[in-house]
């Protein structure tokens, strides 16, 4: 026969056992806002029975149960539903700071406006165009240097919000990896406390709760794997390499980067190397800084250069009021400090590099005659390797054509006809994987044959003794061409430079509108005709827009601008659409988790109401089981 108080012990655990789910309720209930928050539910079950079949057990009906337990507290989640969000938050945070960076880029050029870069463009060419009309006037005049002034002050304007802007961009990286780190460094500290709550048998669900927010936050700034295959132990990897291994954790640190002026490289601290992100605000972070604003920087600065150097280009062979020549419109500030265009390119104290931006041949050239000589030039790609291109040309073929594979190469120079007929060589930027000092250099000239030699008059030899190579210094002397048919390269961000040359600016009588008149059959034009002459305006304004001078790969500065701003809307379109569905895919999955592990007071107040008939059918039983005791010990005798 079993004890007699063997009901009060059973009630006595269901009593127990249904406060513990009273309780567990009141925490889901008060938990119900937090979206963090994944509901516990009580899993109940039966106490082992009193007795185990033997051969020696007390003779009786079957086994007699020994009531309730709770066997544990577990977390209602879905864990592939977790992932989803994880995955999405990355997706989601990417676009968002991508948005965020090309709309603040969309604001600093301002397009359409009657401010914008195309507006003054438009007005600096309209004003060359009037001027030609009436070049005596000095109010004319005054209107293009007054042009000029706005242009420049806006290139320069422009290009220091965008260096501003990468600026903040790479302080918001620094501030992501000390963020990172805190996070980690928390998940690392809730791995040790989970870890010791279940070794003493414990549900550590809210720490757990806490240590899954943190790895959803972790998830916005980068593309994290969870590997949870052993209970005992959480492993977060980012790019291939640990981050948080259980009670172990590598951080990360932000270093500065020579060879990206100064920005910051993230790395890992224990052993250098650069942290791999593919997804997430950091990788979208350094996507705008590194791609998207250095992009629009340079072309920026190879706009600047492009619209200076053509405008100088034509002024100087023009002539002012008082018949000056030889006068530069724009002030250009040149890398090299000397006229041979020598530079210390590795910083080493010494020169070894030639850097020249352009250089025009001596001969006029009729493009549409065929050569009449072969041979084969050789051009560098502006990659790492310095990679050759090869353009072979033919005695049948025009020099036209030859420009045309010049330029759908991928050499790093661009050709053209200048106003003088002289065929013009003219550097592009460097490519991404390149050391961005080297923007605006010819890195590489040499022609087999005659084409670069006698032909057009750029090179002084053919062959490779008569080569152009930018890696050596007094390379300037390879060339036929003077001084005033050779542009040296611009100081690295000439659009943050950009400006009026001096004379110009004290003097707009020295504005050159007249194009002169060859005196002695010298074949060039070395007399003005007088203040009526307005040709050399009508020519820079041709020059500006109408005519073909290669800004990288686009025929004139009207086009470059119109594709590099047309390109940036694009880009912020793509994004802008793509946060929303972004924000649409997250939410549907957020929704559908919500649905698994989201409190729902209904249904919490129902099971209230259930473990409370419980709690109180359990107390009645002790009650009962009291009157029976107080029976058999007080009144049976």
């Amino acid at each position: 026969m079993a004890s007699t108080f063997l009901g009060l012990e059973i009630a006595k655990r269901g009593l127990g056992t249904h406060q513990v789910a009273l309780q567990t309720t009141g925490h889901n209930i008060s938990n119900a806002d937090n979206k963090n928050y994944a509901r516990q539910r009580v899993s109940m079950e039966s106490m082992d029975p009193l007795y185990n079949p033997s051969l020696n057990r007390a003779q009786g009906p079957g086994m007699l149960g020994q009531g309730s337990v709770v066997q544990s507290v577990e977390r209602v989640r879905d864990l592939f539903l977790d992932e989803k969000v994880r995955s999405s938050e990355q997706s989601k945070s990417y676009w968002e700071a991508r948005q965020k960076y090309l709309h603040q880029t969309e604001v600093i050029f301002n397009e359409p406006s009657e401010e914008s870069m195309r507006a003054q463009l438009d007005r600096f060419w309209q004003s060359w165009q009037d001027l030609s009309h009436f070049p005596e006037e000095l109010s004319y005049r005054e209107t293009v240097r007054s042009r000029g002034k706005e242009l420049s002050f806006t290139m320069r304007e422009t290009f220091h919000r965008l260096f501003d802007l990468r600026q903040n961009v790479d302080f918001e990286i620094t501030v992501g990896v000390d963020s990172m780190n805190s996070m980690t460094t928390q998940i690392r500290d809730l791995n040790e406390r989970i870890l010791k709550s279940r070794n003493i048998g414990d549900s550590p669900n809210d720490l757990m709760d806490r240590r899954d927010a943190l790895l959803q936050q972790l998830a916005q700034y980068a593309d994290v794997t969870i590997e949870n295959q052993d209970s005992d132990e959480l492993i977060v990897y980012l790019g291939g390499e640990m981050l948080v291994q259980g009670e172990t954790v590598h951080l990360l640190k932000s270093v500065g980067d020579g060879a990206n002026e100064g920005l910051h490289r993230v790395v890992w601290e224990h052993n250098g190397k650069d942290a791999l992100f593919r997804n997430g605000k950091m990788q979208a972070l350094l996507e705008i800084r590194d791609d998207v604003l250095k992009e629009n920087i340079e072309k920026l600065d190879l706009l600047a250069i492009n619209i200076s150097d053509v405008t100088n280009e034509v002024h100087r062979d023009g002539f002012g009021l008082g018949k000056e020549t030889n006068v530069n419109f724009f002030h250009i500030e040149n890398l090299s400090r000397n006229l041979k265009g020598n530079f210390d390119l590795n910083g080493d104290g010494s020169d070894d590099t030639t850097a020249v931006f352009k250089v025009a041949g001596k001969n006029k050239i009729n493009a549409d005659r065929p050569l009449g000589i072969s041979g084969t030039i050789t051009l560098y790609k502006n990659d790492i390797s310095n990679t050759p291109i090869y353009i072979n040309y033919r005695a049948d073929e025009t020099l036209e054509s030859v420009i045309q594979r010049i330029n759908s190469s991928e050499s790093g120079v661009v050709a053209y006809l200048n106003h003088d007929s002289n065929l013009v060589l003219k550097a592009r930027l460097s490519e991404k994987n390149d050391n961005w000092q080297k923007n605006l250099m010819i890195r590489h000239l040499e022609d087999s044959g005659e084409l670069l030699v006698g032909h057009t008059g750029i090179l002084q030899n053919s062959g490779t003794s008569g080569a152009f190579d930018y890696r050596r210094v007094d390379e300037i002397n390879r060339f036929q061409a003077n001084i005033d048919r050779i542009s040296l390269t611009p100081v690295f961000h000439p659009a943050g430079s950009m400006d009026l040359s001096r004379e110009i600016q004290d003097n707009v009588s020295l504005i050159a509108a007249a194009t002169g008149k060859d005196i002695g059959g010298t074949g060039d034009k070395n007399q003005g005709y007088g203040a009526k002459d307005g040709e050399n305006a009508l020519a820079i304004a041709q020059a500006l827009r109408h005519k073909k001078t290669m800004v990288g790969r686009y025929e004139n500065s009207d086009q470059f601008y119109n594709s590099l701003v047309a390109k940036l809307g694009i880009e912020s379109r793509t994004s802008q659409d793509q946060v929303e569905n972004q924000t649409m895919v997250l939410n549907n999955f957020e929704n559908l988790r919500q649905s698994v592990m989201g409190v729902n007071l209904d249904e919490e107040m129902a099971n209230m109401v259930q473990f409370q008939h419980g709690y109180n059918a359990a107390a009645k039983v002790v009650s009962v089981m009291d009157e029976m005791l107080d029976r058999i010990i007080n009144r049976l005798f």
